[in-house]
């Protein structure tokens, strides 16, 4: 095969042949719409529609019923295409489906109607009595609430860390203590030597406890395992408190709010009420849930969000100031919704001359309660609904419903959950796990105190019933002390650690009042001393403020 029979081989591979099937439906498809769209001219339909916000709509002028919202955007886009004309037919009950059968679905199927105009959910169960458009979109129904004034977190004191994180925080307080006494205690065990110490338990303990609180200790531990293991948990909580406080900073001079549910479940869970306008497509979708059987697989929308509290049939604003503001509820309904009417109360607020921080006073949540695709609805009748979808298809995919959703918005998010706003003033909430910590330390505290008063009596009656009466014969120790021939180690009567040395500027006071006439202060060759004038006659300097004044011990 030469050259030229190869290229003329690859141009018939590539070309359309006209015997081609997808060219014939093709064709035929399009002589079919041309058909129709030709018919179409002479026709006059009946357009049913709702009030629903921004998508759909209607006023009376004069007798005379004009539609409104983004779907007759659409529709006059198909009228000024094809030269049909309509008239609008407004159900009795303002909204899709109705239990009393007065709503748009049922006059479709009545036949009193040729299209539903609206933004209508897509439900499977419908389609045995309507059909339905090309998709517009996959929308989203949300949640709108009243903005929290306090974020869900709690307090802010426990926000710089997780729960998991406060766990092992918790643990590490409560074993470390028994580990450090366990070791030492090895340690002297196995390591015979006089220098070796066993601190007690309680001691351990309080000193892991003090060491968290930035505290001192009394133990003075002498090995260098000992002091490895005090030295390792003091540079632990000295990193610890270090994140906790950056961490604090942070999150009390950030305006970020965490919202009381997270997903819809937590709606019922929380048994939080909600509300939504009677031409919302979510109230059609659960009633068509509580009538119908469905799969025990499917998860009911019903049984996360629960049934609503109130479905009026007033107008978005009104819904704010009526039941989201008034009464705390929920607001659900679709995000392009939505969007219109907390962008209309950020206007009105404005017009008023409301502060900007106070402007803001609704949040959407950021998860969807539940999706679906919206479109037209038919009557079972309709004979152009394929001429209508193909024109709605182009709509589509060249974003003209998008943009017609969005048209009347601002660019920017309206009124986001985070202000964005750099400062914060401490709230007295934010100390509220303060103000608990003191009252629960107050009443642990009274309850140590009587507990030991308690084991204190009981122990002073214990040692008085156990005395001998008589005992006249008294062992004394190698060191002059009497001996306790009941071995008992009271606890109380012998103390297994001390208290603390005094703070170091009150080495260098004098170690008597200063009213005392024994002593003057008295500047001796440009050093200061304390001239104490000793019983016997003769006087005792004592060095003032300097290092040395250690070596000197005041006695009478």
């Amino acid at each position: 095969m030469g050259l030229i029979e190869i290229v003329l081989a690859g141009l018939c591979l590539n070309a359309t042949c006209p015997d081609d099937e997808g060219v014939i439906d093709t064709t035929v498809r399009d002589t079919r719409l041309t058909r129709l769209a030709e018919q179409l001219k002479a026709e006059h339909f009946r357009i049913t529609t709702f009030s629903n916000g921004e998508l759909s709509g209607y006023n009376i002028i004069d007798k005379e019923v004009i539609g409104t919202g983004v779907a007759f955007d659409i529709v006059d886009i198909l009228k000024r295409k094809y030269n049909f004309n309509y008239s609008v037919i407004v159900p009795e009950e303002n909204s899709f489906l109705s239990s009393a059968n007065h709503g748009a679905k049922n006059l479709l199927q009545q036949n009193q109607a040729d299209v539903a105009a609206a933004f209508l959910p897509v439900i499977t169960t419908f389609r045995d009595d309507i059909s339905y458009s090309t998709s517009f979109d996959t929308a989203e129904w949300v949640v709108l609430m009243k903005r929290p004034k306090e974020s869900a977190t709690g307090s802010g004191l426990l926000a710089p860390f997780t729960t998991p994180v406060w766990i092992l925080i918790i643990l590490s307080l409560t074993v470390v203590g028994p580990v450090i006494y366990l070791l030492i205690f090895l340690q002297s065990k196995l390591c015979k030597d006089d220098n070796n110490k066993v601190f007690p338990m309680p001691a351990c303990i309080w000193f892991v406890y003090g060491a968290l609180l930035k505290q001192g200790t009394t133990l003075n531990p002498v090995t260098d395992s000992s002091r490895l293991l005090f030295s390792t948990w003091w540079i632990f909580i000295t990193i610890l408190t270090a994140f906790y406080t950056a961490n604090l900073t942070a999150f009390l001079t950030l305006s970020k709010f965490t919202l009381p549910i997270n997903e819809p479940s937590d709606i019922k869970q929380h048994k939080y009420k909600w509300v939504t306008n009677k031409a919302n497509g979510i109230k059609d979708y659960i009633k068509v849930e509580n009538t119908e059987v469905m799969p025990t697989t499917t998860k009911k929308l019903v049984d996360m969000i629960g049934n609503s509290s109130s479905i009026p049939d007033v107008a978005d604003l009104e819904i704010l100031s009526n039941y989201v503001d008034r009464r705390d509820m929920m607001f659900i309904r679709e995000k392009s919704v939505i969007k219109h009417v907390m962008y209309a109360d950020y206007k009105r607020r404005t017009k008023k001359g409301e502060p900007e921080s106070e402007r803001c006073t609704y949040v959407v949540a950021k998860f969807p309660i539940t999706t679906f695709a919206r479109a037209f609805a038919y009557s079972k009748r309709f004979k152009y609904k394929e001429l209508f979808d193909s024109t709605i298809q182009h709509l589509v995919e060249s974003g003209i419903i998008q943009f017609k959703l969005k048209e009347n918005l601002p660019d920017t998010e309206i009124c986001p959950l985070n202000l964005g706003n750099t400062e914060r003033r401490l709230r007295n909430s934010d100390l509220l796990l303060t103000y608990l910590i003191v009252g629960g330390g107050l009443v642990v505290a009274a309850f140590i105190f009587i507990l030991e008063l308690v084991i204190r009596s009981s122990w002073t009656r214990w040692k008085e019933s156990h005395k001998p009466r008589k005992n006249p014969i008294h062992q004394w120790s190698s060191f002059g002390h009497r001996s306790n021939n009941n071995g008992y180690n009271n606890y109380f009567e012998n103390p297994t650690f001390h208290t603390p040395p005094p703070s170091y500027h009150t080495l260098f006071n004098p170690p008597f009042a200063f009213n005392n006439p024994n002593c003057q202060k008295k500047n001796i060759n440009g050093r200061d001393y304390w001239v104490i004038k000793k019983e016997s006659g003769s006087n005792e300097l004592i060095p003032l403020r300097t290092p040395s004044a250690l070596l000197f011990q005041y006695s009478n």
